[in-house]
C-alpha cells in the first residue's frame, strides 16, 4: 500500500517529542513498524486489515482507526482498495480524537 498524508502523523511525533519524551520513543517505533507493514501490504477488503490488526475499528466510507500505543494514540485512515492508497486523515493522542467526527475527517 501507498501511505499518502503521512505528514499529519510528523508533526505529532515532533509535537508528542516536546510534550512527552519518553512516550515519544514508544510511539516513534510503533509509528515505525505500523508504516513497514502497511507498505508490505496488499488489502482489497476491510476483512485484509481486521485479520492483521484485530483491535482497528473499519467504521464505513473506507475508514479505518488504528490504535497505537495501546489506545493512547490514533490514526484515522482512508484506503482506497483497488488503488492500494492509504490516506492519514487524521493522527492525535485519544483526547483529540475524542474530539473529532472520524467519518467526517
Amino acid at each position: 500500500m501507498i501511505i499518502v498524508g503521512f505528514d499529519l502523523i510528523a508533526a505529532l511525533l515532533v509535537r508528542e517529542a516536546r510534550r512527552r519524551p519518553k512516550q515519544a520513543k514508544t510511539l516513534d517505533r510503533r509509528i515505525a513498524a505500523w508504516r513497514a507493514e502497511v507498505e508490505k501490504a496488499a488489502w482489497r477488503r476491510p476483512t485484509d486489515i481486521k485479520a492483521v490488526y484485530g483491535s482497528a475499528d473499519v467504521i464505513g466510507g473506507d475508514r479505518v482507526v488504528f490504535d497505537i500505543c495501546r489506545n493512547s494514540y490514533r490514526l484515522v485512515v482512508h484506503v482506497n482498495y483497488t488503488a492500494g492508497v492509504v490516506r492519514v486523515r487524521f493522527a492525535g493522542d485519544h483526547a483529540e480524537y475524542d474530539k473529532i467526527d472520524a467519518t467526517a475527517v
